[in-house]
């Protein structure tokens, strides 16, 4: 049974580790937007700046990467098979969540509002373009796939539980946080369509990651596949950039 004080520190620690996380997190992100060269990159310095910190946190309490869910799975086959499960539901649940959204509102301005034009525009030199394409690509899978998913889904969720811990349902709680950051960091540029379905993917994507037992690699091959037909239908033509 976990002392008071055992658990009080806990509880302590993840509230830092959050601030620091987060906070590195969201200042990447405002400083790198104000730089007009940089601009684009926002998204991807922020995020391995986050899973910096993420490292430290992590060497701090002396955890390994596998205590949130980076590890083998148990079986390679059913993790495939969860992987395409997974790429279906959400891919699905984003599309609805966007298309119910632009019947609603009747094919939303662009840019959406609340969204600086040039963050709309942030894809469009994508359709066409095989070295932008390709360099989009990488950045799909390494820090789309792999570090979105070790940040939001592993440690956010690890991190959220453990500050909830005394609270009912702490697990819940910690996906629909999560859920709500992850929507939060697409807005400036998706508007709130974008923010509403990828907040929604993320929600799915906690409930699988938790039914999962924590592994996180089924998460991260569905995202870099997610990512891969975005920037690819981007690329043909087939889709507008979001």
């Amino acid at each position: 049974m976990t002392s008071r004080p055992a658990e009080s520190a806990s509880v302590v620690a993840a509230a830092r580790d959050l601030l620091l996380v987060l906070g590195t997190l969201y200042l990447a992100k405002t400083v790198v937007l104000c730089i007009d060269s940089l601009w684009t990159a926002a998204g991807p310095v922020s995020l391995l700046a986050g899973l910096a910190v993420v490292a430290l946190c992590l060497k701090r309490g002396e955890e390994r990467w596998s205590g949130i869910g980076l590890k083998r799975p148990d079986s390679i086959a059913r993790a495939l098979l969860w992987t395409l499960l997974i790429f279906v539901v959400t891919m699905g649940a984003g599309f609805a969540v966007e298309a119910f959204v632009s019947a609603v509102t009747s094919g939303a301005s662009m840019p959406p509002p609340g969204v600086d034009e040039r963050y709309a525009n942030r894809f469009a030199h994508l359709p066409g373009n095989l070295l932008a394409y390709l360099q989009w690509l990488a950045i799909a899978w390494i820090v789309g796939g792999f570090a979105e998913e070790l940040l939001f889904r592993g440690f956010l969720i690890s991190r959220f539980e453990r500050l909830f811990s005394r609270l009912p349902f702490a697990v819940v709680l910690a996906v629909l946080l999560q859920a709500v950051l992850f929507g939060h960091q697409h807005f400036y540029y998706q508007g709130f369509a974008g923010a509403l379905a990828t907040g929604l993917i993320a929600l799915v994507s906690g409930a699988f990651y938790v039914l999962l037992k924590r592994n996180i690699w089924p998460l991260i091959l569905s995202h870099g596949l997610a990512n891969t037909l975005g920037f690819t239908l981007i690329y043909l033509g087939v889709m507008p950039p979001p």
